[in-house]
């Protein structure tokens, strides 16, 4: 019955099992690492790391089911492109730190003393912060949200209405995530009302570069990973570049401002956009 079901109903079912995964072991996980006195983190919160791959396992679950072993070999082959154009790498290399520093510099421009400028020490810090965000967030997700789910919602719809529907999903993925401090929220905001709708905003403005760049490069989830991992560390990138911005209220401008940058930027780039054949699509 079940397996009938998630042949019927694949994408609600990868939904489902993706966020069902994800939660049971994320939220206890959070638990017991804020709950925790001692420092460090405790042994058992590492099965977590399970929850962070909920997207992934989904993927596996529902394509193995609907499709078989062909299928499952074409996501995986998703996965280990990497043979594309070097302007791509560079895109996804620049764009996301350009975009931070860039918000950073239109937030701070009436108060540009508070920019403490450090350029190679900036630069010299990349490999560090792709390397600290790759493990979580974009290996664990990027083979479900761009892997997956973006291909099946592009059955039925739009590039840009099957954009929006993956940024919406992915953001309410983070709905445990919130109960931890800079998990998902960034740490210089309480969670409210309005931090989360800002969040949604963060996750479907960049979930039109995303596919942007997962078309032009033939559906790679190789490069997707990669995005998203530049992505999480632009913020890091910048700070180590201009400087460590204390006062809240301008950390929270620095990061609207950096959602409309990218919602813009996803809009002229999908704008009239024609999807091409994707020859590993499953």
């Amino acid at each position: 019955m079940i397996i009938r079901h998630i042949r019927r109903y694949p994408i609600l079912s990868f939904l489902v099992i993706n966020y069902t995964i994800s939660w049971i072991f994320l939220y206890p996980s959070y638990q017991l690492i804020l709950n925790n006195k001692d420092s460090g983190i405790p042994p058992m919160a590492l099965f977590g790391l399970i929850g962070a791959y909920g997207p992934v396992i989904a993927a596996i679950i529902v394509t193995q089911i609907t499709g078989g072993r062909n299928a499952l070999n074409n996501l995986w082959k998703k996965l280990i492109q990497c043979k594309v154009h070097v302007k791509w790498y560079l895109f996804v290399l620049v764009i996301p730190i350009l975009i931070y520093l860039l918000s950073t510099i239109l937030s701070l421009w009436g108060n540009r003393s508070a920019i403490d400028l450090n350029i190679l020490g900036g630069i010299s810090s990349i490999p560090f912060w792709f390397l600290a965000a790759l493990p979580f967030g974009p290996m664990g997700e990027e083979l479900g949200w761009r892997g997956y789910l973006l291909p099946k919602l592009l059955e039925k719809y739009t590039i840009r209405t099957s954009s929006l529907l993956v940024g919406a999903a992915w953001g309410l993925w983070h709905l445990v995530s919130f109960t931890f401090p800079g998990a998902a929220i960034p740490d210089f905001m309480e969670v409210n009302v309005f931090s989360v709708l800002l969040f949604f905003c963060y996750t479907i403005s960049e979930s039109l570069v995303f596919s942007y760049i997962f078309f032009k490069t033939n559906g790679s989830v190789f490069m997707a990973i990669l995005l998203h991992a530049f992505f999480n560390a632009s913020s890091n990138v910048a700070v180590d570049m201009l400087g460590k911005i204390e006062e809240p209220s301008l950390n929270i401008l620095i990061y609207a401002v950096s959602i409309m940058l990218t919602a813009l930027l996803g809009v002229i780039l999908l704008y009239n956009m024609k999807i091409e054949k994707i020859e590993t699509s499953t």
